[in-house]
This record gives C-alpha cells, structure tokens and sequence, in this order.
C-alpha cells in the first residue's frame, strides 16, 4: 500500500472528527470568557490589594486560550471542509450513479465545518478584544491610584 493510500484512508473519516473538536473548542471558548467577565469584574473591585505584577497576571490569565482558538478555529474548520470535500469526491468516483446529488451533499455537508469555525473565532477574538482593552484600561486606573509606572506593551 502506498502512502497516498494510506493518506487517502486517514482522510476518509471525513470531517466529524474535526467537529467534535470544534465543539469542545466552542465549550471552552464560552467558559474562559464567563469566568473572565467575573474575575475581571472582582479583580477590578480589588485592584489596589494587589501588586502591580500580581494584578497584571491575575488579570490576563487564560486570554491566550481566546486568542488561539480566535485564530486557529478557521483553520481547524477549513480542515475539516477539505477532509469533507476529499470524502464526497471519493463517494463520487467510487458511486455507480452520477449526478449533482451525490457530490453536493457531500460538499455541503462539508462546509459545516468551516461555518462551525468561523461559530467558534469570531466570538473568541471579539471577547478576547474587549478583555485586553478591559485590562489596559485597568491596569491605567491602577498606575493613577498607586501612582507606579507599569510597563503595558505587549
């Protein structure tokens, strides 16, 4: 058996496998920007109880969780389409019938992973937007109340 054959065997899952991961990603996604929205909340109530380090960490934990689901959840996705397309074309080569039906249900099947994606990106960048503008924000309150200088480039 040559490696193309195995390549093609491995891609004939399909893209479910891909789904699943997707929805544990969107699980995930939603979790870290609810606790989040909370720690922030209480941190910010409590900022000056901290040390300008402790509160710059406290405060950005678990952002770089949003920030690589934001950009890698397309990719992810567009896999999962490309292993679909890569199935219903085989479905067609391999079908004794021949028509529009057997390909395009394949495909369309297949684009669910690329929406699924883009589902579970776009709301992570959004958040993970708002909770770095939410952070910089805070840690300028901080600077001015305890008068330190903080160094917030990153």
């Amino acid at each position: 058996m040559d490696i193309t054959q195995i390549l093609l065997n491995i891609a004939l899952v399909g893209g479910d496998p891909v789904l699943y991961i997707l929805i544990f990603m969107s699980i995930i996604a939603v979790a870290v920007i609810i606790e989040r929205w909370i720690a922030i909340k209480k941190l910010q109530e409590h900022m000056l109880e901290y040390s300008p380090i402790e509160l710059k960490l406290a405060l950005e934990k678990r952002l770089g969780i949003l920030a690589t689901f934001g950009n890698n959840a397309p990719f992810i996705g567009l896999f999962g389409t490309v292993l679909g397309i890569i199935q219903a074309f085989h479905d067609l080569g391999s079908s004794t019938e021949f028509g529009v039906k057997v390909v395009m249900t394949g495909i369309s099947e297949a684009l669910v992973a690329t929406a699924m994606g883009l589902f579970v990106a776009i709301p992570s960048v959004i958040a993970y937007n708002y909770f770095v503008r939410k952070v910089k924000t805070i840690l300028l309150i901080y600077e001015e109340r305890k008068n330190l200088p903080l160094d917030l480039e990153e």
